[in-house]
């Protein structure tokens, strides 16, 4: 599969706008209220300027198809990416999970683990980090307390 990152530039920010806001990546981000216009301007120029964050277009031929974003904490970086609507389930997730290694080599040498949040309902993603020889490392357990419905949550 073709495919590559590019950085993030200033005019990406509608591109994200739209993304975020798609009912799938809302139902599988773990704040999954819907983001207002000036709310996500003032996070992406802040987004930006932040050295321990890059946040990358993944290109297909030459359609922008997904985005991934790391949050380096010195040797550990936390990924969060997604794929567009019109794209999903053609393996981009896991095509731009392996691009990212590499490009994680080259932009931030320290970075010695990565490591991604996956709610347990989200398997396409579960699928993408395992086939690229991540592990499942633990799960976290919630509850909600005080709601009306007791809810176990399975974080994974």
């Amino acid at each position: 599969m073709k495919g590559c990152l590019r950085y993030a530039k200033e005019d990406d920010m509608d591109l994200l706008f739209e993304w975020v806001n798609e009912a799938m990546v809302r139902k599988n981000s773990f704040s999954t209220q819907e983001i207002s216009y000036e709310e996500h301007r003032k996070w992406y120029q802040q987004l930006l300027s932040n050295m321990n964050c890059m946040q990358y277009i993944y290109m297909y031929d030459t359609e922008a198809v997904g985005q991934v974003r790391l949050f380096v904490h010195g040797e550990k970086a936390e990924i969060t990416y997604s794929i567009c609507a019109a794209k999903r389930g053609m393996g981009h997730g896991k095509n731009l999970l392996q691009l990212l290694c590499n490009q994680v080599k080259i932009d931030f040498p320290e970075v010695k683990r990565l490591v991604a949040k996956v709610k347990p309902d989200n398997i396409a993603s579960q699928r993408a980090f395992l086939d690229n020889g991540y592990e499942q490392v633990y799960n976290v357990y919630e509850i909600m307390v005080g709601a009306s419905k007791e809810k176990y949550l399975l974080d994974k």
